[in-house]
């Protein structure tokens, strides 16, 4: 699980698309700090910094501190360039350390089966939505695959989850499996928009939009 990490943000006075090319040729991304009906605040965050936190400590959560006022604060969305290579702009969602949120996580397969008796291995889920504390979101959810055989599919039921952790897709659902080329798809069964907010994804800014 990702921990708490300090996050130096600082206030950002200007708007609008060029103030946004200004800050972000300075080195900095544009952002918004919103939620738990305080007024929103826009702000500029350091890019390496920012880049080190996600890529490198699978960071979620940030404490960060604004106008001299340190909050918790929870990556909401979070916008690339067309290449989806550098950061574009990012939201902030206001948390308390005690609450709960609703996220999507990445399903990690572990090893590989030890015999595949002719199947191929598909992944029909390679996302959870999640619901689980502010401060304990998982990096992502493990799954060791080395005993998976033919004709016996691992279901959401059967996930080993991190301690708080909720999941919303359908118990029988299939996260993964062995099947054989040519054999009928799964049906997959999901709790849809049960996962609000979903974070860290990608969404390139459309023409006109003010950041």
């Amino acid at each position: 699980m990702a921990d708490l990490i300090s996050l130096a943000v600082q206030p950002r006075t200007t708007t609008g698309t060029r103030a946004a090319k200004k800050t972000r040729a300075a080195g900095m991304i544009p952002g918004i700090v919103y939620g738990h009906k305080q007024d929103p605040v826009a702000v500029s965050v350091p890019m390496k910094e920012l880049d080190h936190a996600i890529r490198v400590q699978h960071a979620r959560t940030f404490e960060i501190a604004v106008g001299g006022k340190k909050e918790t604060v929870l990556i909401r969305e979070l916008q690339w360039d067309h290449l989806g290579k550098e950061m574009y702009h990012i939201d902030f969602w206001r948390v308390d350390a005690s609450e709960r949120v609703k996220v999507t996580v990445p399903v990690e397969l572990r090893g590989m089966p030890k015999a595949t008796g002719g199947g191929v291995l598909e992944q029909p889920l390679h996302t959870l939505h999640i619901e689980c504390p502010a401060l304990s979101i998982p990096e992502a959810i493990r799954l060791d695959i080395t005993n998976l055989t033919l004709g016996a599919p691992i279901h959401v039921r059967e996930l080993t989850l991190p301690e708080g952790v909720k999941v919303f897709e359908a118990p029988e659902a299939v996260v993964v499996q062995l099947k054989l080329p040519g054999a009928e798809e799964p049906t997959e069964t999901t709790d849809a928009g049960a996962a609000e907010p979903e974070v860290l994804t990608a969404k390139k800014p459309k023409e006109g939009e003010e950041e």
